[in-house]
């Protein structure tokens, strides 16, 4: 063996085992409990194992190289059936039954959405294919092998044929699988880069394989092993990098400040405005001009921009940031023009704790009497918004999705981060 396939193998290992040991590391985080850690950590095993055999048939000859071949779709189902169990746990959590009751007893953990039933299934399902595999290989293929072509072509012409044919069948399946739970992922608003991740995986699987095929069943004549060896390792360290180290990436960037939007919190207009969702649809309606209130998106932006600046002022950003945010809002609202249409009372007050600006001095509260005043009015339209259907349909919609947060926690999909 050449020495530059030993070094590649020695990274390999080393690459592998950084990201298994990465997710167990970070297994707390919601960004890798939802993909659950023990599949995860058995759909990179499939995947190293995967590119071993890969390198080792480049690397061999005659009976090594038959040998190692034959464990190709072995590996194959080591990286397909925990993937998709994995996707198979979300899909469950987000799937509402018709004549479901949302009661607390329904909350309970289900059991065949627990992880630990996902690995005895994975078991089951891996342990009968290998079987089926290999008498497969007994006695059909007698002293050959159930191979992909690119790896090890067999002498026997019919042979060679059923071993595109059994190619062709089995990434078939794969594909219909992975198109499945992509559909049920993409449907639903599931985030941490899920979608990303089952629809990216989907494509680069369905482009390599049938690449493979194209070049395997079009392009006979043409001596193309080379360089298929070297697609199918970068294709799975594109899975690598997809599958592994965006999660781990992701769990780094969390925050503390982030919390779960419940419906009780929307009744609250100061909660309802921190959703970006929830903000979004009363401008809208706002902007329908259903209050007849011209002035209504004015002071919901004075609103906003008051509660960034004291925000801001929180969490101790630079002075200049923070006076030039301060100048900003007494520019556009307390300046020349009262364009959010203050009372005199109220703006004369702003103007006045206002003064320190021209001295390069300001404080958190030189707008809270504006504040106030905006709060005041944006609750009376409030209230009248939350009558409205669009109003009652969001709601639903978050019921609907803190359903489903309750019920993949309850299963450990989500975790505390």
């Amino acid at each position: 063996m050449e020495i530059i396939w030993i070094i590649l193998l020695i990274i390999n290992f080393l690459l592998y085992a950084a990201c298994c040991f990465g997710v167990l590391k970070r297994k707390a985080f919601t960004s890798i409990s939802i993909r659950s850690p023990r599949l995860l950590i058995l759909n990179n095993i499939g995947n190293f194992f995967m590119t071993l055999i890969i390198i080792l048939t480049a690397a061999l000859e005659g009976d090594g190289k038959k040998i190692c071949s034959l464990f190709y779709y072995l590996t194959n189902f080591l990286v397909i059936i925990p993937f998709c169990l994995r996707f198979r746990r979300i899909a469950n959590c987000c799937e509402i039954k018709i004549n479901e009751r949302f009661e607390i007893q329904e909350n309970a953990p289900k059991y065949k959405n627990l992880e630990k039933y996902n690995i005895r299934l994975f078991i089951i399902i891996f342990v009968l294919l290998t079987i089926i595999l290999l008498v497969s290989n007994a006695i059909v293929t007698r002293s050959e092998a159930i191979t992909p072509i690119f790896l090890y072509e067999p002498d026997d012409g019919i042979l060679y044929d059923a071993n595109k044919i059994i190619w062709l069948v089995i990434n078939f399946f794969e594909h219909i699988l992975l198109l499945r739970y992509a559909y049920y992922i993409c449907v639903n608003k599931i985030k941490q880069k899920l979608r990303f991740e089952i629809v990216v995986t989907f494509l680069v699987w369905f482009i390599y394989c049938n690449l493979i095929s194209i070049l395997e069943i079009i392009s006979e004549n043409i001596n193309h092993e080379k360089y298929i060896i070297y697609i199918s390792l970068a294709v799975c360290y594109i899975f690598l990098i997809i599958n592994t180290i965006i999660p781990i990436g992701i769990s780094f960037y969390h925050s503390s400040t982030i919390y779960s939007f419940t419906p009780k919190l929307m009744n609250n207009l100061y909660l309802f405005l921190t959703n970006e969702t929830c903000y979004m649809y009363f401008k809208e309606y706002l902007n329908n001009g259903n209050e007849n209130n011209r002035n209504a998106n004015n002071l919901l932006k004075l609103y906003t921009d008051i509660i960034d600046f004291k925000l801001g002022y929180k969490l101790k950003i630079s002075n200049e940031l923070g006076f030039e945010d301060a100048s900003n809002i007494k520019n556009e609202f307390f300046g020349t023009h009262n364009n959010a249409h203050l009372p005199e009372n109220v703006l004369e007050k702003v103007k006045k704790d206002c003064q320190g600006l021209e001295n390069n001095s300001f404080n958190e509260n030189m707008f809270d009497e504006a504040l106030k005043y905006c709060f005041n009015e944006l609750e009376k339209i409030f209230n009248n918004f939350k009558k409205s259907n669009t109003f009652k349909e969001l709601y639903k919609e978050y019921f609907l999705t803190t359903y489903i947060q309750c019920r993949m926690c309850n299963v450990g999909l989500i975790n505390k981060f």
